[in-house]
This record gives C-alpha cells, structure tokens and sequence, in this order.
C-alpha cells in the first residue's frame, strides 16, 4: 500500500511540474525571440524563433526555430546569450571571420586541412542547441548534438527543433538522418561509447577508404557550460578526447554570472593548458548591453560573452601562433 502511495505521489508531482510548465514556462512579453507556443503532444516543451541579422548587404537574414525544455538538465530550459553569439558567429560571415580568423586560411596555405563548413560537430550541453542548428544550417556534414541525460524530455525537444528546421530548409528526411546524431553524454563518462558513435557517423573517403580523422571532431562547442568550476575537468577529458588533434578546435563561449569568483570560472583555461594540451589560440568579447535577455537579467556584465577557441598543443593552429 506504501509502495502504491509512493507512485501516487510521485505522479501528483509530476503532473503539477507539468502544469507548472504550461502556466509560467515563458511569458511572450518578456522574449526578445519570437514566441510559437508550445508542443500539444509535447507537454512542457515551448517552441520560439530566433531571427540571426546578416551583415551582408543583399543577404537575407537566417531565422532557426528552437524548443526548450521545462526539464532540461542544468539551466537548458533558457536561451543563453553565449549560445546565441556563438550561433551568430557560425551564420554571419563577416562576424565568423572576426571569430576564426587565421583559423580559416585556405587550405592550400600551411598545410592546412580544415575548411569552413566543417565536416564533423558536436556540441557539449546542447540545450536550446542553437550553434549546432546554426551549423546544420551553413552545411556541415554531420551535427552531434549531446546532452546530459536526465528525461526523454529534452531529447524530445532536440528532435522536434531537428525537425521543424530541416522543413523549413528544405533538408530531406534521409539527408538529415545522415548529417545528424543526438546522443546522450556526460561529460567525463563513457567516453568511448561517445568516440564509436562519432566514428560511425563519419562519412567514408571518396575512394571507399575509412576516413583518416574517424573518431575525432573537428569542431566543439561548448557554450555557457564552464560556470561551475566542479565540471570543469570532466568537460576538459571529453573535449580532450573528441578533438581532432591536428586542426580541429574548441568553440568555448560563456558569461561571468557571478555564482563563483571570475578566477574560479577561467581556471578552466589554466587547467586546459597544462593538464590537457588545449590551448587558446584566439579570444574576443562581444556586449550584450541588455544583458542575459533568456533568464531575465538585465545585468550588462552578466550579458557579456567571452569566446575563446582552444586547440591542441601540436596544432596547426598553435605552431601559427608560437611561430
């Protein structure tokens, strides 16, 4: 009879966070992003778009329609300013240049390998998973979207955001099967698992012959993932592991929110330096003065981005730079 209550009780709850979701998830009034409503045969999940300016004179600009989830993991059920500016960066060509910059060389140049749009991304902490739809979007070859997994919910909202783009771009349903992937990933865990499942995702030579970079990633992205010092290492052991060593990097964007002391937050960096042979190779810092718009903060420092790309120790991207 306990046992019966027990489940009761736990469905009671459930049922008011749901509820608790559809009354308070999101006012419209306070979204700078274009409210849609949310998911009837997706309870708890809401659907916004956000328009991207292009600052190119005769080019469109890009609009990504993206779902949260009440019950993300972490903070994933918010739109965060690092995602959007990293998000920015990949659409916008002449911000990706201030971004990349000598990353982005021809390929003839330096013995160059890399090319714009990448061929394999993942994303750490996807949440509203912006920078990986804003890739899918410039036509990388394959998206890995990854995050913690808690409940079916936030996967659920992944898809549906997958789903609802690809329409609206035109990317048929084989196409999209073949250039993306959602997986499960706690950072630091079952690596391996995470590694096969890239492998298995790349795409073999034109000859027929397994592609040399297999297992490894071109491009990572973490965005608003570095705030609580206590990851910071198991986030650096999957990155570490991930990164194709001779010229993939590291997309890493985040905002001070005050939660730790700013030296605690960039320790990461130190730490990624001398304990896994990532190092940065480029930084910039992009004002948001009406501060975090996706959790209602008006804090201008808190709106700030930091955006520094890493890339391992014996990269092309660092011999560059210590050149």
């Amino acid at each position: 009879m306990g046992n019966d209550d027990d489940e009761n009780d736990s469905i009671d709850e459930q049922d008011y966070q749901l509820q608790l979701a559809r009354d308070i998830f999101r006012n419209p009034e306070d979204d700078e992003d274009e409210w849609l409503g949310t998911e009837a045969e997706h309870d708890g999940i809401s659907e916004l778009k956000w328009t991207c300016p292009i600052n190119t004179t005769g080019a469109d600009d890009i609009s990504i329609v993206y779902h949260l989830a009440f019950l993300a993991p972490g903070h994933g059920d918010s739109l965060w300013n690092s995602s959007r500016c990293i998000a920015e960066h990949i659409l916008d060509p002449k911000r990706r240049v201030v971004l990349l910059g000598i990353l982005l060389l021809d390929n003839e140049q330096n013995g160059r390998k890399f090319s714009w749009p990448p061929k394999t991304c993942l994303e750490f902490g996807a949440g509203a998973a912006l920078p990986s739809l804003a890739l899918l979007h410039a036509g990388a070859q394959k998206v890995v979207f990854t995050d913690r997994y808690v409940n079916e919910q936030t996967f659920d909202a992944l898809k549906l955001s997958i789903e609802k783009n690809a329409l609206a771009w035109n990317i048929g349903e084989e196409e999209i099967g073949r250039r993306t992937a959602i997986a499960g990933h706690t950072w630091g865990e079952e690596i391996e698992i995470l590694l096969k499942a890239v492998a298995a995702s790349e795409t073999n030579d034109a000859d027929g012959s397994e592609n040399e970079n297999a297992q490894h990633v071109d491009l990572l992205i973490a965005s608003d993932c570095i705030y609580n010092p206590t990851y910071h290492a198991a986030l650096l052991q999957s990155a570490s592991a991930l990164i194709e060593p001779s010229t993939g990097f590291f997309i890493v964007g985040y905002s001070l929110h005050g939660n730790v002391p700013t030296s605690h937050v960039e320790r990461f960096f130190t730490e990624a330096k001398q304990e896994y042979g990532l190092e940065v190779v480029h930084e910039l810092v992009v004002e948001y003065s009406e501060g975090q718009m996706g959790i209602g903060s008006v804090d201008e420092e808190r709106g700030n981005v930091y955006l520094k790309i890493l890339a391992c120790r014996d990269s092309v991207h660092c011999k560059d730079i210590n050149s």
